[in-house]
């Protein structure tokens, strides 16, 4: 885990509008609670009718949600992270979300450059009907 990734991770984040602040400092010492929590929206953000539960109050429920998420993210987005770096949820998990983050990122942005292309198109199509 280096400074710029930890960094990008966090602005990547703001810019999706996660609902909480993630601070560099968060990922000094092991932090499940938060990597759980950012998975579990990275999960339901990409796919709402995953079944995913949240419970992680014991260390089986950890690996079953760990093993979930992982395998949601194979399977659909064709994402491979490394379950073991996720569950130390230290500093090297950051590097296994960014994965996703930049995933999201890059599709928002292509939705809406599609989404302004779209309002170019309607424009010429108007002015040449009332031309």
């Amino acid at each position: 885990m280096s400074f710029r990734e930890l960094r990008n991770f966090c602005e990547l984040m703001r810019g999706l509008g996660y609902h909480r602040n993630i601070s560099m400092e968060n990922f000094r010492e092991p932090n499940f609670e938060l990597v759980a929590d950012i998975l579990w929206w990275f999960a339901t953000r990409y796919d709402p009718q995953a079944d995913i539960s949240d419970d992680i109050e014991d260390e089986k429920d950890r690996v079953i949600f760990i093993r979930s998420v992982c395998q949601l993210f194979a399977t659909k987005a064709r994402i491979q992270l490394n379950p073991k770096k996720l569950y130390e949820a230290q500093g090297f998990a950051v590097k296994e979300m960014l994965k996703i983050a930049q995933m999201m990122t890059k599709a928002m942005q292509s939705s809406d450059v599609i989404d302004d292309d779209d309002n170019v198109q309607m424009m010429d199509f108007n002015t040449s009907s009332k031309l």
